[in-house]
């Protein structure tokens, strides 16, 4: 095989790519499944949120219903324990509302696409382009070529593109497809935990304690209101370290042009006989290549369509 080299890398050709782009689409469409799915992986076709990719996996979906479960908990306890009582005495605005609300309903629609999306599966390609042959490798699993940086996946049993890591918390791989929301997942995630937390803190040590007339303790929550609220604020101070860790390590590899896989397999980019070492880009090409190409101020919504980048970002700019 021939030894792998940053040019060598760049090299693949248009035709690929564009049959690639049209492959996904025709999966997303419903109009081809280029040998889709695995066993392990159920598609179906929404009206409203288009197809929908879900694994099938014991471990994955008692994940992502706790996660659900927890989201449902944490907007319920604020908005009833501390939100609403709190703004009738005038003590919380509109805006801080509205910022909270904001980032939940960002952090459960980001939850929904990152775990429905399909994350890259690599589709059946006959053979791979000529000037990238000697890059691809072929999967004993899948029994299929693919490209460099596609892994196979056990819990998904299917190669997915640029594969960053498998999450159970989402039930879902991340990959090329859906990495940025996956990101936005944990941005938004740390934004709703980090003002849950100061809300908190807010009512432990600044505000007053509430009236009768306001937290009628008569009410099954506001008689345990205090429980409540501490097993939240614990909650939401875990939720928010948890995340603002998983966005600092994300943002390095991104800025790093490594994946969490690469990470596992060469932690300090010593291997020379891959064309991946550690090298540095700018925020703005690293999150160019998570989003795609586009305004920069759609990258905030999760239910969008990513587009695919062109041959050369692709391979030039990995995630």
């Amino acid at each position: 095989m021939a030894q792998e080299t940053p040019n060598n890398y760049k090299r693949v050709t248009e035709d690929y790519f564009s049959r690639l782009h049209s492959a996904w689409v025709m999966e997303e469409s419903g109009d081809k499944t280029m040998g889709e799915v695995s066993s392990n992986v159920t598609v179906h076709r929404c009206p409203v949120f288009g197809r929908l990719h879900f694994v099938r996996d014991q471990r994955g979906i008692a994940c992502l219903s706790f996660i659900v479960l927890y989201w449902i908990y944490g907007v319920w306890s604020m908005s009833f324990l501390i939100i609403y009582p709190r703004y009738q005495q005038g003590l919380l605005n509109v805006v801080a509302i509205a910022l909270y609300a904001f980032c939940s309903v960002m952090t459960i629609c980001s939850l929904f696409k990152a775990a429905t999306t399909n994350p890259g599966r690599v589709p059946l390609v006959e053979q791979p382009p000529v000037t990238d042959a000697d890059q691809w490798t072929f999967c004993q699993k899948c029994k299929q070529q693919r490209p460099t940086r596609a892994h196979h996946c056990r819990r998904c049993q299917q190669c997915v593109m640029k594969m960053d890591h498998h999450c159970p918390w989402i039930n879902n791989c991340v990959g090329e497809a859906n990495h940025f929301h996956f990101m936005q997942l944990c941005t938004y995630a740390f934004l709703m935990s980090l003002i849950a937390f100061v809300m908190c803190m807010v009512h432990w040590y600044l505000w007053p304690k509430c009236p009768a007339t306001i937290c009628d303790k008569s009410v099954y929550y506001m008689r345990h209101q205090q429980a409540l609220l501490y097993f939240s604020t614990f909650l939401s101070f875990l939720m928010a370290f948890s995340m603002l860790l998983m966005v600092s390590g994300q943002h390095f590899n991104l800025i790093m042009d490594r994946t969490t896989l690469d990470n596992l397999r060469d932690p300090f980019g010593k291997d020379q006989s891959r064309p991946l070492t550690l090298k540095f880009r700018t925020c703005h090409d690293a999150y160019t290549d998570l989003c795609g190409p586009g305004h920069k101020i759609f990258w905030a919504f999760p239910c969008r369509r990513r587009k695919v980048l062109t041959s050369y970002h692709y391979y030039g700019n990995p995630v």
